[in-house]
């Protein structure tokens, strides 16, 4: 497995961003760093796929873009129902997408299932040209690889993702071994992804983001919360939390990804040595619940996670000095 981490800063491919925008307002701000770097360092934002249910979580994407100042990608929807769709994954998508995204306020805002978007994509793109950045689940990229060749492509998904993608930057499992939100929320999805995925794949686990915290707790006015999307995110997500003593700010989880995707290996972040990982069973009360991750060591693996290289307020001013233009 060829591991030459090429940064977008240096290799400024296209990028198509799969997020679980809702069950955590990180998402949010991983999407504003994205579109940041892509003004910086002028590579395309192809496509960004909701792999939720939550059709609000959609209209926040398009609000989101629009108040950074670009125009709204093409866009895609998972189209199951009922996954990451309950009360408390709407705890500030509703409001958003409703104040802020006049396309889905009227119905208007236009989407594709997750097969037609990214085969649409990957088809039309040249080989070697994409980078795919996760920062949700993997049942959008399970349904890609499992798909057959039909009138948008004679290839196979697996053969689409072969040829066009360069490599999977994902947030998801955990060191060394464990449970992780992005993997046990389908872990079924999981494991075909981590199985079958036939590039490279760098991950930024759980520890990584966990206390490097970033968001707007330098805003409490209540009238500017209800007029700026990206500041009503990330209070109306933090704003039933009783340890916080001022709103607004939240683990990094999903905005260390797009950090390393795109200034890779220096500045914050290493690779450490390649490993496979397996799945295995957690919990002691359910054997045949399988859904947790295990790193074993193989220089031939395809796997590499992140490492930190410098001190977590380090990482948060940097990333809050993004968020912070907007």
């Amino acid at each position: 497995m060829n591991h030459i981490f090429e940064p977008l800063c240096k290799k400024p491919r296209a990028v198509i961003l799969d997020t679980d925008i809702g069950p955590d307002c990180d998402d949010v701000g991983a999407l504003v760093c994205l579109i940041d770097y892509a003004k910086k360092y002028k590579f395309p934002i192809l496509g960004i796929c909701n792999c939720t249910s939550n059709k609000a979580g959609t209209g926040t994407i398009d609000a989101v873009c629009r108040h950074c100042g670009m125009e709204t990608p093409y866009l895609g929807q998972w189209s199951g129902e009922g996954f990451q769709d309950d009360p408390p994954c709407h705890k500030y998508n509703d409001a958003v997408a409703e104040t802020f995204s006049e396309a889905y306020r009227n119905g208007t805002l236009k989407t594709d299932d997750e097969v037609t978007f990214y085969r649409t994509l990957l088809a039309g793109a040249e080989d070697d040209s994409v980078m795919i950045i996760t920062i949700g689940m993997f049942n959008n990229l399970a349904a890609l690889l499992q798909s057959g060749a039909d009138e948008i492509s004679p290839l196979t998904g697996m053969e689409l993702v072969k040829a066009k993608v360069n490599c999977l930057v994902s947030m998801a499992a955990i060191l060394p071994e464990g449970r992780e939100c992005n993997v046990i929320s389908d872990y079924k999805a999981a494991e075909v992804v981590f199985t079958e995925w036939p590039t490279a794949v760098y991950l930024s686990d759980f520890h990584i983001g966990w206390q490097i915290m970033t968001g707007y707790d330098h805003i409490q006015d209540p009238a500017i919360i209800a007029s700026h999307p990206l500041v009503m995110a990330y209070h109306y997500y933090t704003r039933d939390w009783t340890h916080l003593p001022r709103k607004g700010m939240n683990s990094s989880y999903d905005l260390t990804a797009i950090q390393f995707a795109v200034e890779g290996e220096g500045g914050y972040y290493s690779l450490m040595d390649p490993v496979d990982l397996e799945f295995y069973a957690a919990i002691p009360e359910q054997p045949e619940l399988a859904d947790a991750t295990r790193a074993i060591p193989n220089p031939a693996g395809k796997f590499r996670f992140m490492k930190k290289e410098v001190a977590d307020e380090v990482i948060g001013e940097s990333l809050n000095a993004i968020l912070r233009k907007y």
